[in-house]
């Protein structure tokens, strides 16, 4: 009799946790976002494996670009967050890169750095979607575009443009 009633409450145990586990799995392949509608950014350069090749992405729009107080907005969310830690005071670089040289490891759109900031980047960077609102990751993508001084990715140490030659 012991016996019966423990493999029943066994059973109902299982039971819970596979229809939690379905829950879960449903949510990840429907891209359960926090209810934000926040997608996967269409990257033309590269196609993973397992994602079908029709459908439409996400293409965001920073909906703050070019506006001066959600960028002075995104400098207080800059150091509030800890990013000056990373990227150095005005994001002059750190132990992470500097956002002052036009030089962008993952893609310098406002599309671009948004998807670095919600996802997160490996070797370090951490992803702040579903941590902090998208509005306050497109308020600081509008601080950290807006940091970029010049493209210096061709200049020599004299200022000067010089040839690029290689790749």
């Amino acid at each position: 009799m012991k016996r019966t009633h423990k493999l029943e409450l066994l059973a109902i145990v299982v039971t819970v946790f596979a229809a939690n586990a379905c829950n879960e799995s449903s949510a990840a392949q429907t891209g359960a976002d926090g209810g934000d509608g926040l997608r996967i950014i269409d990257h033309q350069e590269n196609l993973a494996a397992g994602f079908p090749a029709s459908g439409t992405p996400f293409d965001p729009r920073n909906p703050y670009e070019g506006n001066k107080q959600a960028a002075a907005t995104g400098a207080k969310l800059f150091i509030a967050y800890n990013c000056i830690d990373c990227h150095g005071a005005d994001g002059a670089g750190a132990m992470g890169p500097s956002f002052q040289d036009g030089r962008w490891h993952f893609g310098g759109t406002s599309a671009e750095v948004f998807e670095s900031i919600y996802q997160g980047r490996p070797d370090g960077m951490p992803a702040w979607g579903g941590r902090i609102s998208n509005d306050q990751i497109w308020m600081l993508t509008s601080y950290v575009r807006s940091l970029a001084k010049a493209d210096i990715s061709t200049e020599d140490f004299s200022g000067e443009t010089v040839e690029r030659t290689g790749h």
